[in-house]
């Protein structure tokens, strides 16, 4: 009996990514993944073709997504004999390690997964609707990313991150690595976000919803910085001694400090204060702040107790204190998709100690008429991910 080739449904949650492109690769790799193979699952893309001889039952045990591929809604195969069910163009490791696991073959599962390659098997599992499949693995797999939001090597990777934890339910790992988008991204010469590698945010796969929230999250923090910047200038002189810790002299002292601080703030293009958007990333305006130097006022004949070194303007106080209070991107329906998806993987949703926002909380913050942050809180209700 001829063969008979099944297309692949569209996945419904989120998208499988395309594998990096690589050399045209015409040799066909054929796997037996099971003795009593009764199906070829075939995998054609960027990566070569490769076919896999299948238990069809192993895999409609593993995935009601596959059941309904191979066997059709009504549960009767598509065939007697000689199926072939093209999957498409996914990337065949991450292909390889699921029907492994799916007919027992544990002993060739890697017991480590690096980024890239978890993102590969989680965007499959997303795909097939398989997330419990890899429950004894995912929590080994995905603990090496807890430290990755310590060291810049996140900004490059956070989006394959985010999608990972999206995908095994880690809320927590989740939270860092939006944060780490909204920090590091910049605006384009197009008006548009863009990532670190240098695409724009709306062309990643990110979860729903999540790419309004970060544009929003980056762009009120940055006004709350800039807006409590400004208003250090245009309260000059009257802010009754808010800035000097002296109580002596406080009209020089803050005057020193605000002269200082324009002809430095202009130097590294924050003078005057941007009005159409600031479009470098939060990042690097908290690193201008950090560089600010101010010249404190040094008065006749003064006690060492009565110097001036430890007044400041609260620059850099003010955007950690923003950065802090950044409002939450999680609402609830991601908090349910992630519950969800903890439960299927086993992976551990949320630390105790993590530093992240209340959920379901945004903060907001006014600017003092000293430029001193007064926040509040109110209520708030989730292509490639790989390449």
């Amino acid at each position: 009996m001829s063969a008979e080739t099944v297309p692949a449904q569209q996945a419904e949650a989120l998208p499988l990514p395309e594998s990096p492109k690589q050399a045209d690769n015409t040799d066909i790799a054929l796997i037996v993944i099971h003795d009593a193979a009764d199906i070829v699952i075939v995998v054609d893309g960027s990566k070569g073709s490769h076919q896999y001889k299948v238990s069809s039952m192993n895999l409609a045990t593993a995935s009601d997504f596959l059941r309904a591929i191979i066997f059709g809604k009504d549960g009767k195969s598509v065939a007697d004999a000689n199926v072939t069910v093209d999957i498409g163009d996914v990337d065949p490791k991450a292909m390889r390690t699921l029907l492994d696991i799916a007919h027992f073959n544990f002993s060739k599962v890697p017991l480590e997964l690096g980024l890239d390659d978890l993102c590969a098997v989680t965007a499959l599992t997303s795909m097939f609707k398989c997330t419990n499949l890899i429950m004894p693995w995912a929590t080994n797999w995905v603990q090496p990313l807890s430290v990755l939001h310590k060291n810049d090597s996140a900004h490059d990777v956070n989006y394959k991150a985010a999608n990972i934890a999206w995908e095994l339910g880690n809320e927590k790992l989740l939270r860092q690595m939006i944060k780490d988008v909204i920090m590091t991204a910049k605006v384009d010469s197009d008006g548009d976000l863009e990532h670190v590698t240098g695409t724009k945010l709306k062309d990643l796969v990110l979860p729903a919803g999540i790419l309004d929230e970060i544009i929003t999250i980056r762009t009120e923090t940055i006004d709350k910085i800039l807006s409590a910047i400004q208003a250090v200038f245009d309260n000059a002189g009257q802010t009754g001694g808010k800035y000097c810790k002296t109580g002596s002299e406080v009209e020089k002292c803050e005057t020193m400090m605000i002269g200082s601080a324009f002809s430095s703030l202009l130097s590294v293009g924050l003078m005057p204060i941007p009005k159409d958007g600031y479009k470098e990333s939060i990042n690097s305006l908290v690193d201008k702040l950090e560089g600010i130097t101010l010249q404190h006022w040094e008065g006749r004949n003064y006690a060492p107790h009565s110097s001036h070194a430890c007044c400041n303007l609260k620059f850099k106080e003010n955007a950690h204190l923003a950065i802090k209070e950044m409002a939450d991107p999680l609402k609830e329906e991601h908090l349910e998709h992630l519950a969800k998806q903890t439960a299927a993987s086993g992976v551990d949703s949320v630390d105790e100690d993590d530093d992240a926002p209340a959920r379901r909380t945004r903060v907001t913050d006014t600017i003092s008429g000293t430029g001193e942050l007064l926040s509040s809180s109110r209520s708030a209700s989730p292509k490639s991910v790989c390449s």
